[in-house]
């Protein structure tokens, strides 16, 4: 059953709240039925006083989080395909031909199928049943589990021990960090090393990007202790990378029973400052948000508003607001998700080529961080964009 978290997931330090978004439904968590009534539960963060890791408030078990029913895939977007080959890359810059890593959160396969293009082998795992037979039927190795002691030993037994471990988005969305890393330690073969991309906790500060809250992200990395859970788990970084992927992420490259290099401790001094004020602009970005709905719903008035993006994101955003959304219909291209209702209002998910049909006057893009990938499908309709504050796309 959720729960109210009372100390740090990482280091079991004291914490203390930062942010409250009320109450929302489980994002993810896609209706069959319009008129069902999720329950929700509380949504916000609590800032640790010893490492700095930022965590939700809500502790909610996987079951919940991670039903069968799981609808994110993530080859759907072009955005995301492109990283998977992105990340491919990077990581063959780094490996033999030949070698074999494990994905820890593996989903449909992107990455995998992009590595085995350039002639390595990555084995998956991912507690999501869909996305991982999504995988199997490409041809491709996982591992339905959630990576614990047990999938530790049948990935030593059946496969050896692996050159590298990668995780793209994944360090966030697990309870127990530490033991993930610990985990993800001990199947690496000698002189191999982990790759870990999480989103930025400054990114999202910088951003106001409050949207990126919602009760599957556990916790919100910044390098700083990023680097201390790392420290902790018996692992240096020796590089780390700004990317752009989800509005802003960190990208570390760490080796065991290494010391972290020499330019991360003032990186982190720097990042520190930066983030000193983050309480405060959050809370001011959330209220900002909110008169900025009212006044746009406001001037809406009858007119029909359709969306974009049956994302994680858009339940957050929904709820946090405070406001009821006359949404007809948000459009997604996830077939997962295509038929399905948000569980907020029940809002139908519709199929991109449907919106397109409609030619929606107005079109809120709740998925900002593909608009790139999306607006130009809909250069007719009036775009809105809720951050890095909500304004009209042009």
């Amino acid at each position: 059953m959720p729960f109210k978290l009372r100390q740090c997931r990482a280091c079991g330090g004291a914490v203390t709240d930062i942010l409250d978004l009320g109450a929302s439904p489980i994002a993810n968590a896609l209706l069959s039925e319009p008129d069902a009534d999720p329950p929700r539960y509380p949504l916000g963060l609590v800032d640790c006083a010893e490492c700095g890791l930022v965590q939700n408030r809500t502790a909610l078990p996987d079951d919940l989080l991670f039903a069968p029913d799981y609808p994110y895939f993530a080859s759907v977007s072009a955005a995301v395909r492109a990283h998977a080959d992105d990340i491919a890359t990077a990581l063959a810059s780094h490996l033999p031909k030949g070698a074999t890593t494990l994905e820890v959160g593996s989903n449909d396969g992107a990455v995998q199928a992009a590595l085995a293009q350039r002639g390595i082998t990555a084995i998956g795992i991912d507690p999501a049943t869909g996305p991982a037979l999504a995988a199997r039927a490409k041809g491709l190795t996982v591992i339905n589990a959630g990576f614990d002691a047990r999938v530790v030993d049948q990935v030593l037994t059946d496969h050896g021990p692996v050159t590298a471990v990668h995780m793209c988005n994944v360090l966030a969305h697990v309870n127990t960090p530490k033991q993930l890393i610990k985990n993800a330690k001990s199947v690496l073969a000698p002189g191999g090393f982990i790759m870990i991309e999480v989103q930025s906790w400054r990114a999202l500060v910088t951003a106001g990007a409050f949207d990126m809250v919602y009760h599957e992200h556990h916790a919100h990395f910044s390098l700083g202790s990023l680097a201390a859970l790392l420290r902790d788990a018996g692992l240096g970084i020796t590089a780390v990378e700004d990317i752009a992927m989800q509005g802003g992420s960190l990208r570390v490259w760490c080796q065991p029973d290494t010391a972290h290099s020499a330019d991360i401790a003032p990186a982190i001094r720097a990042e520190a400052a930066a983030l000193a004020d983050a309480p405060a602009r959050l809370d001011a970005a959330l209220k900002r948000f909110r008169g900025d709905v009212a006044r746009f719903l406001h001037d809406l008035g009858d007119r029909p508003l359709y969306g974009y993006g049956a994302a994680a994101k858009t339940v957050t955003l929904i709820a946090a607001s405070g406001c009821d959304w006359p949404l007809q219909a948000v459009a997604d291209a996830a077939p997962s998700k295509i038929g399905r209702y948000l569980p907020m209002g029940g809002v139908p998910i519709i199929a991109p080529a449907a919106l397109e049909a409609r030619a929606p006057a107005t079109l809120f893009l709740f998925a900002w961080n593909i608009a790139r990938e999306i607006a130009p499908r809909f250069a007719g309709s009036r775009i809105m964009v809720p951050v890095p504050h909500l304004h009209e796309l042009t």
